[in-house]
């Protein structure tokens, strides 16, 4: 079995500290997410096929802290590793992980929008 897209603990943890104690702040956290996660992938591709080491730091980090928002710690791992990457200039590295990112990256949008109808 393969581990959980999303660490619902986490959302959860999110939906505790909303003042009306619904799912209004998850729904809103959720639907900015995916607003932004696309532009995050393009960005971290770009990068990569630019070979900018200082882009792929900058565009892996602000998707790793976006994915940790929201319980995907594995795509917030494999950003974490594309950042490192990144630092360090090993951008074959970063192109191999990059098909890693963007399925990860899919199942969590998946994910988010099956949890969306649900909310």
């Amino acid at each position: 079995m393969s581990d959980p897209v999303l660490n619902l603990d986490k959302l959860n943890a999110w939906r505790q500290m909303d003042p009306e104690g619904g799912a209004g702040f998850i729904k809103k956290l959720i639907t900015i997410y995916l607003s932004s996660a696309p532009a995050f992938q393009i960005r971290i591709e770009h990068a990569i096929q630019a070979a900018d080491s200082d882009a792929l730091v900058r565009a892996a980090h602000t998707f790793k802290s976006s994915a940790s928002n929201i319980g995907a710690e594995l795509l917030a791992d494999i950003c974490r590793q594309l950042e490192e990457y990144g630092d360090k200039n090993q951008l074959s590295e970063a192109t191999e992980l990059l098909v890693e990112m963007q399925n990860e990256s899919q199942r969590v949008i998946t994910a988010l929008k099956e949890l969306l109808e649900e909310c």
